[in-house]
């Protein structure tokens, strides 16, 4: 069921968190806590009157291309020990969708801890990651920079935290996002109390415009990027001077990145780095019709596909035929033989992973009935955000 917002559903939802997350604090009095439950939905099971399950969906807007969308980010799961296993996660994962579905939501996001159990209602590996871990021996490469400057500081720092902001923006509205937070000021700011001890870095041209950003913490010996965006080759390496400028070999070296991040060509040794590419987040399509509409075309023209298997939003499922003139996409079901036909997790992969059309046909996920020379334009994920 959908909880009330009332000081005595929070009373019983902090110790379930706590409980269940390890948590030693009272999230009563916990900010981070507070900020995130705010901004959320909250759905739970009751078992003699005291909350059982619970399952907190933060409310979000997403970019998908040029379209500002609704994002159902679900986190906290929990349930008391005693009262696994007794189907309450199951209820509450189809009813948040259903009610996502019935608020007009788009899509929904979430860190699964087990992606088989979260694929049966939908979700799949759609927001995948880049790790580099970087020798120290290999970082003597960037110098200090000659031109333009870098300012260090905290997010209290008015100008820094309006820089990292414009440069955030500015990518997005470059319309080429595909499944990335269009963060409000609320959640910037939880993002730094939540991650404490870190820095930023902002990298001003000669100019003296904001070009590049990073946040990073070093804790356990372990130098961590956690978000590093550069506009310029120049703010690239400016970034990596200061990563250099830590050089030690008592520590070791990570920069979380984009999927399709290049920054390793910017190292003239490639051979001290280890690159991962990891899964990060999964998604759950809510309403297919939204998400096909803000999706581009590789070519114009019409293209027509079949989605199958949602057992939760029957809507979904059916022929949807694509039409696209110039940059206009206009999305209606049909009653046609489709082109392509999958389930809504294997198109998941297409229209907000990171598979072509193509691939996913020759891995077996979409079944091509009439080949069509055409196909998803991908865009990218720029920024993570973890809930």
């Amino acid at each position: 069921m959908k909880l009330n917002k009332d000081s005595q559903t929070l009373d019983q939802i902090a110790p379930l968190v706590e409980y269940s997350f390890l948590k030693t604090n009272d999230l009563r009095q916990d900010a981070n806590f507070l900020s995130r439950y705010d901004h959320s939905m909250g759905f739970g099971e009751y078992k003699d009157r005291k909350l059982a399950s619970y399952i907190m969906v933060n409310e979000f807007e997403s970019r998908i291309f040029a379209k500002k969308v609704k994002m159902g980010g679900v986190g906290y799961v929990a349930s008391y020990p005693e009262n696994r296993g007794q189907g309450d996660i199951n209820r509450l994962m189809n009813e948040i969708i259903l009610e996502l579905y019935k608020q007009n939501y788009a899509i929904s996001n979430l860190a699964p801890f087990s992606e088989s159990f979260y694929r049966r209602y939908g979700y799949e590996n759609a927001i995948y990651e880049k790790m580099y871990e970087l020798n120290p021996t290999y970082l003597r490469f960037f110098k200090p920079v000659k031109e333009g400057k870098i300012v260090r500081g905290k997010w209290k720092d008015s100008d820094l935290k309006e820089a990292v902001i414009k440069l955030y923006q500015g990518k997005l509205k470059q319309n080429n996002q595909r499944n990335t937070v269009d963060r409000e000021d609320w959640w910037w700011d939880r993002l730094d109390t939540y991650y404490p001890g870190r820095f930023i870095c902002v990298y001003f041209d000669k100019n003296n415009q904001p070009a590049g950003y990073m946040f990073y913490r070093i804790r356990d010996r372990e130098f961590r990027v956690e978000e590093l965006y550069y506009k310029t080759p120049q703010a690239a390496k400016a970034l990596l001077s200061i990563i250099a400028s830590h050089s030690s070999s008592d520590l070791k070296y990570y920069v979380k990145m984009p999927e399709s991040s290049l920054l390793g060509e910017f190292f003239p040794e490639q051979e001290g780095l280890k690159v991962q590419i990891l899964p990060y987040m999964m998604t759950r399509i809510i309403n297919v019709e939204q998400v096909l509409e803000a999706l581009h075309l590789t070519k114009g023209g019409k293209i027509k596909i079949e989605i199958t298997d949602d057992e939760i939003v029957a809507e979904n499922n059916g022929t949807w035929e694509i039409d696209q003139i110039n940059k206009d996409t206009k999305v209606r079901k049909v009653e046609k033989d489709p082109d392509y036909s999958g389930s809504l997790t294997n198109w998941t992969k297409v229209l907000l992973g990171h598979l072509t059309l193509k691939q996913a046909v020759r891995l077996g996920f979409i079944k091509e009935h009439h080949p069509v020379d055409n196909d998803f334009i991908k865009g990218e994920v720029s920024f993570y955000d973890y809930f």
